[in-house]
């Protein structure tokens, strides 16, 4: 496959949109995303690396007319996008680069703690929490603190704190903390450890949010 000089002029522009759409890709967590929907991430990531360039251009400009100091050099990628004569400025890509890596940075935060989300939610504009999936909503939420934790399949139910879990329910993954486990038949207490690693499929467990320790014991063998 050849790559034509405009092709290859393009790709060179938008490397630092690339760039920031594979960080943000790993730094999220989101549902698998298409090739179509990565390349406008990188687009849209690789032009706003561009504009806040240039505007940080301008405003160092006008700072530096206001202390008669030099002004910095123009942006010039929009016009190197359209006009093959115009030399691609090398450290110009660079430091796109550096600006979209704090743009990352800043989306990767809101979008991880679901900043907009609980702000759409709390006006009640929406229903979504942002999250993959309920799964993913409970444990993040202050209910999925201390659990009860059914595994069904080998008749075994945990109490303990939720340290870490999966992603999604597909894989459910669960770590415990502080854990005291019981036949799940007859809730006969069997011993307590500090950890518990559950990987089970999601259909096998069942989990029952508990709101402070001190609820522990006394419970049902089934709900």
């Amino acid at each position: 496959m050849e790559l034509s000089s405009v092709t290859l002029r393009v790709l060179l522009l938008f490397f630092p949109g690339v760039l920031c759409a594979i960080l943000l890709d790993a730094l999220t967590v989101h549902r698998e995303r298409t090739p179509v929907q990565f390349l406008t991430n990188a687009f849209a990531l690789g032009m706003a690396s561009y504009l806040s360039l240039a505007a940080a251009r301008d405003v160092t400009a006008s700072a530096a007319q206001w202390l008669r100091l030099r002004e910095p050099l123009d942006v010039t990628f929009f016009d190197a996008l359209i006009d093959d004569h115009v030399h691609i400025a090398w450290r110009e890509i660079a430091l796109a680069a550096l600006v979209g890596m704090v743009l990352v940075a800043v989306i990767s935060t809101v979008l991880n703690r679901r900043l907009v989300h609980r702000a759409a939610y709390s006006l009640g504009l929406t229903r979504n929490t942002g999250d993959i999936d309920v799964w993913s909503t409970m444990l993040n939420s202050p209910l999925g603190k201390y659990v009860l934790v059914r595994d069904l399949a080998q008749d075994a139910a945990y109490i303990g704190t939720v340290e870490i879990f999966s992603e999604t329910s597909r894989e459910a993954e669960l770590l415990l903390s502080d854990v005291e486990v019981f036949r799940n038949t007859t809730f006969t207490k069997l011993y307590d450890t500090d950890h518990v690693y559950l990987a089970r499929s999601a259909t096998a467990l069942v989990i029952e949010p508990m709101k402070e320790k001190s609820h522990r014991g006394g419970l049902n063998a089934h709900p």
